[in-house]
């Protein structure tokens, strides 16, 4: 089994990364894929070209337009949106399958989403699963807030899960995010914020779900 764990940063990943997995049939391979979607698209096509995942974890933190999801603790992501693809007019916002420029349930997308059907690997993360937004600029604005929570039902922000779930999608490779929840949407504060706690948490998940992996 070869397994590949990204990140965005270096830092989400140096948890996963000072793990000895010793089993002999269980290749673990890291990799930072840079901030943002086009440089994490790039990346992952061109890691899966070279190592030949089995699987690809992508481990992150991640802000929370849910109030009840608890900082520093870590979930997993079932579906992901592209929210800031589109235009402000003067009657409100429309994403590019509202403007008729995508077609929302030509693959990976269905209804605009890009879902993960790998339900096996959700329900061996044993975390609660999510609904995300991934982003280009991180959403501060009370309007911006309002509409990916009311628009697009999201429950997170990140600015790199959807290049994960449509690369993984179209290449037919099993795949899993897993962010562990350091702040509140919106929240400059960051004393308020628990990136320790949650990329531990993130990190521990992902290391459990790596220890569950049945091998051949």
């Amino acid at each position: 089994m070869n397994v590949l764990v990204i990140a965005a940063t270096n830092r989400e990943l140096t948890g996963v990364k000072e793990i000895s997995f010793t089993r002999p049939s269980l290749m673990v391979h890291t990799a930072v894929t840079g901030v943002g979607l086009l440089p994490s698209t790039y990346a992952i096509i061109q890691l899966i070209a070279r190592l030949k995942p089995d699987l690809i974890i992508q481990v992150g933190i991640a802000g929370s337009f849910n109030p009840t999801l608890v900082l520093g603790t870590a979930v997993t992501v079932r579906q992901e949106i592209l929210a800031d693809m589109g235009v402000y007019e003067t009657d409100g916002y429309h994403d590019i399958f509202e403007l008729g420029l995508a077609e929302e349930n030509m693959p990976p997308f269905e209804q605009g989403a890009i879902v993960n059907r790998y339900d096996h690997l959700i329900e061996a993360a044993s975390l609660h699963a999510v609904s995300a937004v991934s982003v280009n600029e991180i959403s501060t604005s009370a309007e911006k807030i309002n509409l990916f929570a009311e628009k697009y039902k999201a429950d997170i922000e990140s600015m790199e899960g959807a290049a994960l779930h449509y690369v993984c999608a179209l290449q037919q490779i099993p795949f899993i995010q897993i962010r562990g929840i350091s702040n509140l949407v919106g929240e400059r504060d960051k004393t308020k914020w628990k990136i320790p706690e949650s990329l531990l948490a993130a990190t521990n998940a992902c290391i459990n779900l790596i220890n569950k992996i049945q091998l051949p």
